[in-house]
Parts: C-alpha cells; sequence; structure tokens
C-alpha cells in the first residue's frame, strides 16, 4: 500500500524531468500546448508501470467437480483464453508495445481451473511495468504454472507491435513479434502443444491495434 503523499510527490518529481527533457530537446514548454504535458507524461508513465508498486493478483481458482469426488472427466481438460490485449512499454526505449496474449493450460489431477479475469488480470500486472515481450510470455506461464490450479502444462503465446522498430531505426510498420513460453506438458507433449496453437489459430483476431 502506498504512503499517503507518495503518488503525488513522485509525480511531481517525474514532472520536473519531463520538463527538463523537453527544454533539452529545444522546445518551449512554456507555450499552451506544451505547459500541461509535463505532468500529463507523469500521471500516464506512473499508470504503466503500476505493476512495479504493487502485488501480483491472486489466481481465483474453481473446481471443475461439484461433489467430493474428483471424476476422471476434469483431468487433462484442456483450456485456452484467446486474444487478451496487453499494452506495455519496452525497456530499451521507454516507447510502448501493444498486442494480444493467448494462454493455454492443462487441466491436472486436482481439477481446478483459473478464473479468467484473473488471468487477464495477471497478463496486465507483468504487462505494467519496462518490460520485453519474451520476458513477459514466461512470466505469465510461471504464474500461472505455479498457482493453486496446478496445470500440467502452461502455454503462452504473445504477439505484438513494438513502436520502437516502428516509429524509430528501421521504422517498419508490418512487422510483429511472436514469442512463445511452454511448461509442463506443453513442453514436452509435441501433439498437445499443437493442438492448443491449432486452437489459439483456429479464430484468432489479426488486427492488433
Amino acid at each position: 500500500m502506498e504512503k499517503i503523499g507518495y503518488k503525488e510527490k513522485v509525480i511531481e518529481e517525474i514532472s520536473r524531468h519531463v520538463k527538463e527533457i523537453l527544454e533539452l530537446l529545444g522546445e518551449d514548454t512554456n507555450r499552451e500546448g506544451l505547459r500541461e504535458t509535463p505532468a500529463r507524461v507523469a500521471k500516464a508513465l506512473y499508470e504503466m508501470t503500476s505493476g512495479l508498486r504493487t502485488d501480483p493478483p491472486e489466481i481465483k481458482v474453481f473446481k471443475l467437480s461439484e461433489g467430493e469426488e474428483e471424476g476422471e472427466y476434469e483431468e487433462d481438460q484442456l483450456i485456452v483464453a484467446k486474444d487478451i490485449g496487453f499494452s506495455s512499454l519496452c525497456e530499451h526505449h521507454l516507447l510502448p508495445f501493444i498486442g494480444k496474449i493467448h494462454v493455454a493450460y492443462v487441466v491436472g489431477k486436482g481439477g481446478r481451473v483459473a478464473g479468467f479475469s484473473k488471468i487477464i488480470r495477471i497478463t496486465n500486472y507483468y504487462a505494467s511495468r519496462p518490460q520485453i515481450q519474451e520476458r513477459l510470455v514466461s512470466q505469465i506461464a510461471d504464474a500461472l504454472m505455479n498457482s493453486e490450479v496446478e496445470p500440467k502444462g502452461v502455454l503462452v503465446v504473445g504477439s505484438g507491435i513494438h513502436m520502437c522498430s516502428f516509429v524509430r531505426g528501421v521504422k517498419d510498420r508490418e512487422a510483429n513479434l511472436v514469442s512463445i513460453a511452454t511448461r509442463g506438458v506443453l513442453k514436452t507433449n509435441r501433439s498437445l502443444r499443437n493442438q492448443a496453437m491449432r486452437l489459439i489459430e483456429s479464430s484468432t483476431k489479426q488486427n492488433l491495434l
């Protein structure tokens, strides 16, 4: 929990430095269009890095079985959560990268599944910090694999457009980056992994924006 006044103090400090950066770039920070820009940038950065200052959300767990006994049908069920939108900051240039995350997992012996919204929250949590996409998918995979869901395997696919290559450097406006993290049986069982990938690709939205 943040101390009283901490947020305001941090935003004030960031605003001061943003103003200095704009002045170093040759801008007049007193002109009308830029007077409130340092504060706006500071508030945006504070919001986009909230994962640095908060605890990871708890993954809510539900049991497939309605009774005391665990039915055999529960085990090995393949669950896929697709087209989870995310936005993050590239840690190399502090420019945004945005796209979709897809999560697949295999139900374990306990017959437990994760709340859908919690998978979205976990994605947003790890995206809300300076990040690289390759690490992002690994952190999401580890969070689910090590949760009380206790899945037999996890697969996370990320597909994103990176502004650091879109607006600077090579300025390629068509390329997108795909990163994949696998755990458990979705790492060792090629047939099962291919099945999960086919489900993800079957109706994945193509427009990353």
